[in-house]
């Protein structure tokens, strides 16, 4: 990190010099911040993070002197891929992580499937969903700044959910099944109460 800076010095002084900008960032130390937002992506694999530029490095270090103490801390309140249907169920939604000590790079590696949910009234509902897998590597383990990644990969497979109503005559055929249980498990029951009955009439 001081190699770093003392090369940063050499090549970018404007940037050292730069004291409103440390005493900004010096202000809130300690603060974090509130991030939303959308945007279109081409339906091919991609990523989309929150990292800290190499300009932005000789400042950092001016404020807190290692990488290690670049606390990526974060909560994911959402993350979606598309507009929500009944049932459906975003992994990261309310995920947190907590560093206590030292800092690191956060990846996320999202796997999305294409989906078309047809309402039993309405539009057809062309959405996705997704899972994920995460890695996590201290400061100590990657040469990078500290940041979070999320990696984005389209599913060549596509699902299908669609609402139904079941017909009259499945409805009747499956009323009779329990019916037909019913009946079948209190035959049982009551060839046993009088089996018992006569064992203890005989004895």
């Amino acid at each position: 990190d001081l190699m770093l800076s003392a090369l940063m010095q050499l090549l970018q002084p404007h940037v050292l010099e730069d004291k409103a900008a440390i005493d900004e960032l010096r202000a809130h130390v300690g603060e974090g911040c509130h991030i939303e937002g959308h945007m279109v992506v081409n339906r091919v694999a991609g990523n989309f993070h929150f990292a800290l530029t190499h300009e932005e490095h000789a400042t950092l270090m001016a404020v807190f002197g290692s990488r290690d103490k670049l606390n990526v801390s974060h909560s994911v309140h959402s993350v979606s891929f598309g507009e929500p249907f009944p049932g459906m169920v975003n992994p990261l939604d309310g995920s947190e992580k907590r560093l206590g000590d030292g800092s690191g790079f956060f990846q996320y590696y999202l796997k999305i499937v294409p989906t078309v949910y047809e309402p039993l009234r309405g539009p057809v509902l062309r959405t996705n969903q997704y899972s994920y897998t995460e890695l996590f590597r201290t400061t100590e383990e990657v040469d990078k700044m500290p940041a979070v990644y999320f990696h984005y990969e389209i599913s060549p497979i596509m699902a299908r959910f669609a609402e139904g109503r079941r017909s009259l005559s499945s409805f009747l055929t499956g009323l009779c099944a329990i019916i037909g249980g019913v009946f079948t498990v209190a035959g049982m029951v009551d060839s046993c109460i009088h089996r018992v009955s006569r064992a203890t009439k005989v004895r």
